[in-house]
């Protein structure tokens, strides 16, 4: 039978929308299978004002239970041949005579056992607890109560429809109790609608000016998007997340273009696009060959009228309101150069056990001009990015990024050309928050990749410099994002700049600039640091790679990124040939022969040739001397591959060495050298990975 379940409420947010639906089909899918109540394809559906699943095939009872269950151990259910209280408990527990009790042999012993058999009910019988019970769960990032009403959700439920097989299914929460009826669209046709079936319900809904699958309204919002876009001979940006938006802000989408005058077009796109964006959710429209904004974009809205004209002025009245105050921010801002700014940034706390914006400020200049010239850069580009490190922040004090925050970076890059700042500054000052995310944009140029490591490490150190260390549940600080973005940074660009000479930098640049202010010793710090750096780098590794081989690889060291990823990914293709395997199982030999002899024995720096006294372990020297000369070759030349293909070549020699050589000699000389060769083997692997960690 057909399966109808919608909550109607009042309209809820956008982005609550899609994860409530998803919890509300796993909770139904999970409360089904415990009550054994079969069904179909679960299809779900939203908008703004309801949460709606429909089950097109569900069970009308509940399918039939028979198992075996066992109890107490026999003995203790039995006594001298009587059932004692345990038996009988355990009887009256499962529906059964005690005389039907049973013995069976499990793996701890004689139990007591019985056969259940339990008639499945109807499924309007368990529907009502079972909905009740999903009502009850379903979670939102922020729930309200209304009304004297113990109860919460995301916004006060206004009705409920539950409809199995034509029958309605009683059903309350929060003072509602289920009806056959639902309602469309809130103006445009707010009648009651009677629900039976399933077509029945999404075509009257459709003809009540409400479109409750999700996947149409947004194939419907972007073909509006394409064809209003190409009426003015442009095209519409691209801006998916915005499109995600809107597809749960209306029932059902209508379209208008809005042109507004060219004169704003005077201002950044940036500032156009997040005054319609942001704040009106607003498409903007750009010329088809991309090369700028169009003084127009398209507006989708939800209720249907005569004349989109008019929904055209009304929204042009407010749009126009937010382009004369971006306009007036961005004359008024234009009096002031930006250098000239940093002077108010001694008035505006980053960290109150660290210091001031202007603080801050100077510190990522001067940690930039050090990262730039570990990235390569001299000269006029070191001194760039020093300048970009110390204008960084100098948009912050400006009336437009104080209304529109979204537009710190953006702003700094035109205030700074329009300050006459070199071209090279201004990218920089606003490519210092790339990348925002995963996938997102990289710094463009070295000045920009210096000044956005040198604004995150610092960041990084200042904090945990004072002990403001992430936990497991709060990173309020968001460094473990920008732990993430050095690590990509330094990825995209291909820089071989160790770790730990960068953090260097950073803990140097604070005790130069603001002698005192870290409360964690250098040493500690640096640890800490790293260490987090090295777990962040963890995780964007196991995005492409087994994790098995990220920690051989990490396990034996992390200098640069780019070795660390090209080692990952040579030993990645490695770990498939015939002779990875017996290679791994024996350098794990070559590991734990050496961990349980450290703390003995006095290791041999360098193998003495004239203490070898078997064939395996002359040849296996000789192989090792060779090899290595061939791996530190390929090392140098950042041929990870050929430096993992020249290591398999050692796969024959190692398991010889082992067949037919004690290790552990009784001649001390003997032993000693043995275990300097494994030593040696053991420092040529490290220089690729610590291949005992990969699982067999």
């Amino acid at each position: 039978m057909e399966f109808i379940f919608e909550i109607g409420c009042e309209e809820l947010p956008a982005r609550f929308v899609p994860a409530a639906l998803d919890q509300l089909r796993d909770l139904f899918a999970e409360a089904a299978l415990d009550a054994r109540l079969t069904h179909g394809a679960i299809r779900i559906m939203g908008t703004p004002r309801r949460l709606t699943l429909l089950v097109d095939d569900l069970a009308p009872a509940a399918s039939d239970l028979q198992e075996e269950r066992t109890g107490p151990p026999a003995r203790a259910a039995f006594r001298d041949g009587e059932p004692t209280k345990a038996a009988l408990g355990f009887a009256r527990g499962q529906g059964v005579a005690v005389e039907d009790l049973y013995l069976v042999e499990t793996e701890k012993g004689e139990y007591v056992a019985a056969k259940v058999f339990e008639e499945g009910k109807p499924a309007h019988e368990i529907l009502p607890a079972l909905l009740e019970g999903i009502l009850a769960k379903l979670n939102f990032p922020k729930s309200m109560r209304w009304a004297d009403l113990s109860l919460s959700f995301a916004r006060p439920v206004r009705w409920i429809v539950a409809v199995a097989g034509g029958q309605l299914i009683p059903v309350t929460f929060a003072s509602v109790s289920s009806q056959e009826h639902t309602y469309g669209h809130r103006f445009a046709a707010p009648e009651a609608i009677e629900v039976q079936t399933i077509a029945g319900y999404l075509s009257d809904l459709r003809a009540a000016q409400v479109e409750p699958d999700p996947a149409l309204r947004r194939a419907t919002i972007e073909a509006a998007l394409q064809e209003h876009g190409a009426q003015v001979g442009g095209q519409v940006i691209d801006d998916p997340e915005l499109v995600e938006e809107v597809t749960y802000l209306v029932e059902k989408p209508f379209a208008v273009t809005l042109p507004f005058s060219e004169a704003y077009l005077e201002l950044p796109p940036e500032v156009l696009i997040s005054s319609m964006r942001s704040h009106q959710r607003y498409f903007a429209i750009e010329k088809a060959d991309g090369s700028g904004l169009m003084a127009a974009c398209v507006i989708i809205y939800n209720t249907p009228v005569r004349d989109p004209r008019v929904v055209a002025q009304g929204n042009l009245r407010v749009l126009k309101a937010r382009l004369d105050d971006a306009r007036f921010f961005w004359d008024r801002d234009l009096k002031t150069p930006l250098a000239a700014r940093l002077a108010e940034l001694e008035s505006v706390v980053w960290l109150a056990k660290v210091g001031t914006m202007k603080e801050r400020t100077e510190r990522i200049g001067e940690l930039a001009g050090r990262v730039g010239q570990a990235l390569g850069l001299e000269g006029q580009s070191r001194d760039d990015a020093e300048r970009a490190g110390l204008l960084s922040k100098a948009d912050l004090v400006t009336q437009m990024v104080f209304e529109f925050t979204d537009l710190q970076g953006v702003m700094g890059r035109a205030y700074a050309l329009k300050s006459g700042e070199r071209p090279e500054v201004a990218q920089a000052i606003y490519e210092q928050y790339l990348p925002g995310g995963s996938g997102q944009d990289m710094p463009a140029s070295v000045v920009g990749a210096a000044v956005a490591i040198a604004e995150k490490l610092d960041a990084i150190v200042g904090c945990f410099g004072i002990g403001l260390v992430p936990s497991s549940t709060a990173d309020p600080y968001g460094l473990r994002r920008s732990a993430l973005g050095v690590l990509r940074v330094l990825d995209a660009g291909g820089y071989p700049v160790a770790l730990g000479d960068l953090v260097d930098q950073a803990i140097d640049t604070y005790q130069s600039q603001n002698p005192g202010v870290l409360t964690t010793g250098a040493a500690s710090l640096k640890g800490q640091v790293k260490d987090f750096l090295v777990t962040r780098l963890r995780f964007l590794l196991m995005d492409d790679a087994p994790t098995d081989v990220v920690d051989a690889v990490l396990a034996a060291g992390v200098e640069d990124i780019p070795s660390v990823r090209g080692r990952v990914e040579a030993l990645a293709g490695l770990r498939d040939q015939a002779d990875f395997e017996p290679l791994a199982i024996g350098f794990k030999r070559v590991v734990n022969i050496l961990n349980k002899q450290a703390e003995n024995l006095p290791l041999a720096t360098r193998v003495d040739a004239s203490l070898l006294q078997e064939d395996a372990e002359q040849t296996l020297f000789e192989a090792f001397t060779q090899t290595r000369e061939k791996v530190d070759q390929a090392l140098a030349n950042a041929d990870w591959p050929g430096a993992c293909a020249r290591l398999i070549e050692l796969k024959a020699p190692v398991d010889r060495f082992f067949d037919e050589v004690m290790v552990m000699a009784d001649d001390e000389a003997v032993r000693h050298n043995r275990l300097a060769l494994l030593a040696g083997l053991r420092e040529l692997f490290f220089g690729v990975a610590d291949i005992s960690k990969i699982q067999a």
